[in-house]
């Protein structure tokens, strides 16, 4: 009686490691960093803006990205709201699937329509329901295999996804990420823009077009925000009072820093408090 054969010979090699939540502050920042495996950011909240050399991307809510082997990058968060994404390091054996992901999925922004992030989320959802499920270590990791294989048969029928990312000489890109760090030192004491740029050694002018240009607002417009989304921040969480937060943030007095709070938001910081803490009896900023 002839063989007939169900299936050919198949040979799996797929390398998971540590996915995980992350919840962020606003203003967060991660430094630059490459590394030899595939990175998979699905932001849930919020967005994230990522420099890739001269390119700038920024990943929105129910958005996807396939970070591909040894690819720099750099993450902020500008927008001044919560930030929310699941994030996790793969690799592949399988060389076509691999070269496939690279050339047609990787370091694009997938929008939220696309076959690409509607996987990513899927998985995600996946993943917090297994969290929640009691189960032995050697059925869980099958679990997540099991998940994660569903996620690379929807990357191996997908469609290449077109990138809309800007693209930017990488010395503005810099030279932008400079004069943004240096609005403020360590102890968020902040500087003017003539004093960082005067530091830089480049004019004003100059530098006021570079920074609107690589990041959408002008230095005075970013500084504000990142002031306002860290007086939120200390008004949320933690039991400081509003006189140690004005000082903490370097205000000449409370009643300086209520009044910048007030042209902020149109409410007073003990005011914000208040209504923040009858929307949430506590702060899920850090997971």
């Amino acid at each position: 009686m002839a063989q007939q054969y169900v299936f050919q010979t198949v040979e799996s090699n797929i390398y998971l490691y540590a996915g995980h939540f992350q919840r962020n502050f606003p203003s967060w920042h991660y430094p630059r960093e490459q590394h030899q495996l595939f990175e998979l950011i699905a932001v849930t909240q919020g967005s994230v803006t990522m420099f890739m050399g001269p390119r700038r991307l920024v990943i929105r809510a129910g958005e996807a990205i396939i970070i591909t082997p040894e690819t720099p990058h750099e993450s902020f968060n500008f927008s001044g709201d919560r930030l929310q994404f699941f994030c996790f390091h793969f690799n592949v054996g399988d060389l076509e699937l691999k070269t496939q992901i690279i050339k047609n999925l990787g370091n694009v922004v997938a929008p939220r329509t696309s076959a690409v992030s509607r996987a990513a989320h899927q998985l995600t959802r996946a993943m917090v329901s297994l969290e929640d499920k009691p189960g032995q270590n050697q059925t869980r990791k099958f679990q997540v295999e099991i998940i994660f294989l569903k996620f690379m048969m929807a990357l191996s029928q997908a469609q290449p996804v077109m990138t809309t990312a800007q693209e930017y000489s990488e010395r503005e890109v810099i030279l932008a990420q400079k004069l943004a760090s240096g609005l403020f030192d360590d102890e968020w004491a902040r500087r003017t823009f003539r004093t960082v740029c005067a530091n830089l050694n480049v004019s004003t002018t100059y530098g006021h077009r570079i920074f609107k240009r690589i990041y959408g607002v002008t230095p005075s417009e970013y500084a504000n925000e990142r002031q306002f989304s860290r007086a939120k921040v200390l008004l949320e969480i933690g039991e400081n009072s509003i006189e140690a937060i004005a000082m903490q943030m370097k205000f000449s007095s409370q009643a300086s820093f209520s009044k910048q709070f007030k042209k902020w938001s149109g409410m007073t910081p003990s005011a914000y408090r208040r209504t923040q803490r009858r929307e949430h009896h506590s702060a899920d900023y850090l997971g």
